[in-house]
């Protein structure tokens, strides 16, 4: 039961972060056993963590069980037939409210009848056993690096039949990434020295290398200084850190992520052993989009890199 715990607990803290708590939806249905009249699929194919999923030839309408989710539907132009309290309504307008990406609602997405259904690794690794019992077939997607954001562009892609689009996605971020990469590696002198934080008070957790964070920062060349961090925070990736001790890392720039709890940038700015780091002393003490970074991993990527370039080398 301690792993099941420490999951809850990370999937609450992941839920929580950069806003306030969704609102409940209406006696969700705890597990998906819900009978429905569904023709089974013609045609397997595997999902981003490895599963077979049977789907129909034409797949146009979808279920997005995370943001990330809804982002990567709509950019490869599927129709969103049902989205969580926490994806914004302008990802997909017009769907129905399915429950949260922690707590979804199985029986309105059932009825939606969608075509598929897409599910989330960061929040749904653990009910691979439940979507087999689903009527309708559901894609985990899994992005929680740059490299997969791209994978899982292509695989979704082709499993629903949208190569053309995925293609054109992919290629564009290639592009801008590509881009912003070569800048930063232009740069003159050693590359910044980052920390990547989130919580507040007493509770605060340090990203690593293997967070999303982590692998763009990678990307652009920066230097991470947590490096591989001890598991033990409530998100994969992060670490239980203490901050006035933090402060020996000595960052250039300190990238944080608002939890609920909020203040941990100007927690980090009144902290006395903080005074006289470069972050500090510099003003360089950055919030960053939760979303963006790291509650919807996903089409953005471009975005998310052309942000930290100008957050690492300004002017």
């Amino acid at each position: 039961m301690k792993w099941l715990t420490a999951v809850m607990a990370g999937a609450l803290f992941f839920a929580a972060c950069g806003k306030a708590a969704d609102p409940v939806p209406p006696r969700p249905s705890p597990t998906p056993t819900i009978a429905a009249n569904v023709t089974a699929g013609t045609r397997t194919v595997t999902d981003m963590i490895g599963r077979p999923v049977r789907l129909t030839e034409e797949v146009r309408t979808v279920a997005a069980m995370s943001p990330a989710a809804a982002e990567f539907a709509a950019e490869l132009g599927l129709e969103i037939l049902g989205r969580t309290t926490d994806t914004a309504e302008t990802i997909a307008p017009g769907a129905k409210v399915t429950g949260s990406s922690l707590t979804p609602d199985f029986t309105a997405i059932a009825g939606l009848e969608p075509d598929l259904v897409i599910a989330d690794a960061a929040f749904h690794s653990g009910r691979t056993r439940d979507f087999e019992k689903f009527p309708y077939p559901v894609f985990v997607i899994k992005a929680a690096t740059y490299g997969e954001v791209l994978a899982t562009l292509v695989a979704l892609g082709e499993a629903t039949g949208r190569t053309a689009e995925a293609e054109r996605v992919r290629s564009a971020i290639e592009a801008r990434a590509a881009a912003v990469t070569l800048r930063a590696r232009a740069q003159a002198g050693e590359p910044p020295k980052v920390l990547v934080v989130t919580g507040g008070g007493r509770d605060v957790f340090g990203g690593g290398s293997t967070t999303y964070a982590g692998s763009l920062l990678e990307k652009l060349g920066a230097v991470n200084v947590l490096g591989a961090v001890p598991e033990g925070g409530p998100i994969p990736g992060f670490g239980v850190i203490e901050i006035a001790q933090a402060a020996n890392t000595n960052p250039d720039v300190v990238l944080v992520l608002p939890s609920g709890q909020g203040g941990l940038a100007e927690q980090i700015r009144a902290e006395p052993a903080w005074a006289g780091t470069p972050a500090v002393r510099d003003g360089r003490v950055h919030e960053l989009d939760v979303s963006l970074y790291l509650r919807a991993p996903g089409p953005r990527v471009a975005e998310a890199l052309e942000e930290l370039y100008g957050l690492l080398w300004p002017g």
